[in-house]
């Protein structure tokens, strides 16, 4: 066989590996998320064996990575001001290091917490049921 024909073909089955072969990402969880959501972030054991990583986005800005049982994770906060659409989620290994990349969805809507001023109705209201319930358990016995 022909040393041209030789090299074509191994460079035609390297590419088709290189194809078949399944892209290194970051895993941001859950997605699709909202705004003001809580997400952890995962290099999914990609970065080996280096002791921290640094993740960063739009959604949430720069946070570090550490080592766990799931390889290097970290959890952010999306911001609340963050539209629908679509944010890259980039995990770089070691500064200058080698790259992980993820598209995560952000859809309509966002996280509602409980506020302050929620909280004190709630437990107005349950002082006042509390008050109530004494005050006829006093007038029962009479």
């Amino acid at each position: 066989m022909n040393p041209a024909h030789i090299a074509a073909a191994a460079l035609i089955g390297a590419a088709g590996l290189g194809v078949a072969a399944p892209a290194a990402a970051a895993e941001v969880d859950p997605d699709p998320m909202v705004a003001g959501q809580r997400v952890r972030i995962s290099d999914e054991q990609e970065c080996g064996a280096v002791h921290g990583a640094r993740a960063a986005s739009k959604l949430f800005g720069p946070v570090a990575l550490r080592p766990g049982a799931d390889g290097l994770t970290g959890h952010a906060r999306v911001a609340d001001g963050a539209a629908p659409g679509r944010y890259r989620v980039t995990i770089e290994c070691t500064p200058g290091g080698e790259r992980f990349t993820e598209l995560v969805t952000v859809r309509a809507g966002r996280v509602e917490g409980l506020t302050a001023t929620q909280a004190a109705g709630g437990l107005a209201l349950l002082l006042l049921a509390g008050g109530a319930a004494y005050l006829l358990r006093r007038s029962v016995r009479r």
